[in-house]
């Protein structure tokens, strides 16, 4: 018995060895498998943990420069001197004070529709409120710091070096000294026109604010008759988008009828649109004031004796609204103690300076390298010579550009107003992603799409899709991108919409996961390669229409580029 027992014994431990040799393969896959997770999961923890203290050395590091060699970075009575919105409800009316805030008056009926929830209905994230603060542009602050200096200073160097450049050429090939003036007289041509439709655009514009006092008056009169009220209120909606599509194509149709050159055709469109921002964003503000019952108050220290009539900014808040430096309509904003004459001047000597660059950048680098475009032989070696030698000088161009709008006129306007929020733009020369660059990049044209076209895109089209939203805020900028510099050069060559409305979306998503150096390497990359194609396309496709003689047999031969039916016409 005992032998057989010990042969059992036997037999079990041959099996369960056997089983262990069979199930060895799958163990050794499952254990391999098992560090390979864990040295992946090991090395992500590794990287994430490095980023973070990255991170946390860089911030550590912006603070003791902010409190050391920027100090007027921390000068601030809210939490954050940059900060842009709040979410919560912004405050009451603020009367004009020097170095105050205002943020109150105007806003929309984005908050209430986010408050209200219906049983069962899911809660959207409430979408924060502009804040106006008294405070001065980044570059201000910056360049109050030696070393921010010196990198100005050395931008005037490069304005001179421009200018001796100029000099020289004209004096010992063309026998004169131009300096520019010739690229001015061609690019503002018939600019009394473009002055004379701006002035009757400011009498449309006055004409929509009586308009909408009117709709307000009989709306609130028609207040006991309710289908009358809608009626009334929907036909004068219908006439107001009417009169905004009338009044963006009648600026279109007449930088096409007045034959505007590049720079005229530019301020009367960017103008145009412009106009056409500012009303939208005071009808769409106070619209929901009206709707919602606000009613005017004669004393607005006492809230409780409402007059009875329906709540309609004076026209000189109206008007202040018009040339003021923000497209985000308030009835009040913060405003300074005094005009800074000495800063205003600079600024619009800056103004002047970088018109002359660009009028230097033309004439040395722009028509020295495309005007012959469409009559010299032209192959890809050549093409590619051609768009690397634009890369500088198209660089300089979008920097000097964001200098001249952003900071130089905006500033010059807001001194003149004694506006005080001078937040035109933010850092976004330190963004390492697209998403981060586009918010910081125009601060002024990005508060208002956000406020008048992602937040009702967000809230009453796409029901709380905040990507759906996004994307349709980019498509409409794009758009107006590509309407103004199509009209504006006379061509239909859709360059700028692909950069920006499908290159420039695809590198937000793109980019961010990007880690912070490398991205805000390769953002800067971007930025240097895309502005220089972008410029030089353009450039082409100008002098391919003014050299080749091209015929347009019919309307399909608008849409084939310049660029591409001039050679394959002459080969």
């Amino acid at each position: 018995m005992a032998t057989e027992k010990q042969q059992r014994h036997g037999e079990k431990r041959k099996e369960a060895e056997e089983d262990e040799e069979a199930r060895l393969p799958e163990l050794s896959f499952v254990r391999e498998k098992l560090q390979k997770f864990q040295s992946k999961m090991l090395q992500d923890f590794d990287q994430r943990l490095s980023c973070m203290v990255e991170d946390v050395l860089q911030d550590l590091r912006q603070q003791e420069l902010r409190a050391h060699e920027f100090p007027n970075f921390g000068r601030s009575n809210v939490k954050s001197t940059w900060h842009n919105r709040v979410t919560s409800t912004a405050p009451a009316d603020v009367s004009d004070s020097p170095n105050g805030h205002a943020n109150g008056g105007a806003t929309t009926a984005t908050a209430p529709a986010q408050q209200s929830k219906k049983p069962g209905q899911k809660q959207r994230r409430q979408l924060p409120e502009k804040v106006f603060v008294a405070r001065e542009s980044y570059l201000t602050a910056l360049l109050q710091v030696e070393h921010m200096r010196t990198i100005y200073h050395i931008f005037y160097i490069i304005l001179i070096m421009f200018l001796l450049n100029v000099i020289c050429h004209d004096y010992f090939v063309d026998g004169r000294i131009d300096l520019g003036l010739g690229t001015f007289r061609g690019g503002l041509r018939r600019l009394h026109w473009v002055m004379g439709t701006w002035l009757l655009e400011h009498v449309f514009v006055l004409a929509l604010y009586f308009a909408f006092r009117g709709w307000a008056m009989v709306r609130h009169k028609l207040k006991p008759h309710s289908s009358l009220q809608h009626f009334w209120s929907h036909s004068c909606l219908i006439l107001y988008i009417s009169s905004q599509l009338v009044f963006c194509f009648a600026a279109s149709s007449l930088c096409l009828k007045f034959d505007l050159p590049f720079v005229s055709g530019c301020v009367l469109l960017l103008e145009s649109t412009r106009l056409l921002m500012k009303m939208h964003a005071f009808v769409r503000s106070n619209a929901a004031r009206v709707v919602a019952g606000k009613l005017k108050q004669e004393d607005q220290e006492n809230e409780e004796k409402p007059t009875g009539r329906p709540f309609v900014p004076p026209l000189s808040c109206y008007i202040y609204f018009l040339f003021a430096p923000t497209l985000i309509y308030r009835d009040s904003y913060p405003r300074t103690s005094h005009i800074r004459w000495k800063f205003a001047l600079n600024r619009l000597l800056e103004v002047v300076a970088i018109a002359f660059l660009y009028a230097f950048i033309h004439e040395r680098h722009i028509h020295e390298h495309f005007g012959q475009y469409g009559l010299e032989p032209m192959d890809a070696s050549k093409l590619i010579l051609k768009l690397f030698g634009m890369l500088l000088p198209c660089q300089v161009i979008f920097l000097c550009g964001f200098y001249l709008i952003l900071h130089s006129w905006l500033n010059f306007t807001a001194e003149l107003l004694r506006f005080g929020d001078r937040m035109f733009y933010k850092d976004w020369w330190t963004s390492h992603t697209y998403d981060a660059y586009y918010r910081n990049w125009n601060v002024v044209v990005h508060d208002w799409l956000y406020e008048y076209v992602y937040k009702d895109m967000y809230v009453h089209v796409f029901r709380g899709s905040k990507l759906a939203a996004s994307l349709a805020v980019f498509m409409i900028s794009a758009v107006v991108h590509e309407q103004v510099l199509g009209l504006a050069l006379q061509m239909f060559f859709p360059v700028m919409f692909f950069f920006f409305g499908i290159v420039g979306v695809s590198l937000v998503f793109l980019m961010r996961s990007a880690p912070k150096i490398l991205g805000n390497v390769f953002l800067w990359f971007s930025l240097i390669s895309g502005n220089g194609i972008l410029i030089s396309l353009y450039a082409m496709e100008h002098y391919a229409k003014k050299n080749c003689n091209l015929s347009h047999d019919s309307w399909t031969d608008s849409l084939v580029p310049a660029v591409w039916r001039c050679y394959n016409r002459t080969n």
